[in-house]
């Protein structure tokens, strides 16, 4: 990766709510094991029902994020720079909980799974985190749900 690339990188997971509080060593990991994924506009970044194999950080773009129900897909969320998605699955093992699709050329921050699971098993403090932004979007598709 070039040194731009590396730097937004760190950047990012220097500034982001869940990642910051981890030490300076387990963020240089994840920086490290990063890649950049990028996305077109319409294009499906995660898919309802699959299984999750990354948890991504929105660098540029926004991304609509709906699940389906009775009735059709319903909308739940639009999302930016530096939405976490992708993150129930990870550390929960389930499949995929939503549709997350780019509404515009999306760029993001890519982790997978593997990395994920093995910071979150080193450190108590990530995972009260991610478990809190999991339980804040379940408690915000309820409210937006039929």
């Amino acid at each position: 990766m070039t040194t731009a690339v590396n730097e937004m990188i760190a950047a990012i997971v220097d500034e982001s709510l869940i990642f910051r509080s981890l030490s300076e060593d387990i963020r240089d990991r994840l920086k490290s094991e990063a890649h950049i994924c990028e996305f077109s506009p319409g294009e499906t970044i995660i898919r309802e029902g699959d299984d999750g194999s990354n948890m991504m950080i929105v660098i540029d773009g926004t991304v609509q994020v709906s699940q389906r129900s009775k009735d059709g897909e319903v909308s739940l969320a639009e999302l930016g720079r530096k939405a976490v998605i992708g993150e129930v699955s990870v550390i929960t093992g389930t499949p995929r909980t939503s549709t997350v699709v780019a509404l515009e050329d999306v760029s993001a921050i890519c982790f997978s799974k593997e990395t994920i699971q093995s910071i979150v098993a080193s450190s108590p403090k990530i995972k009260t985190l991610l478990l809190k932004l999991i339980e804040g979007r379940a408690l915000q598709s309820a409210g937006k749900s039929v």
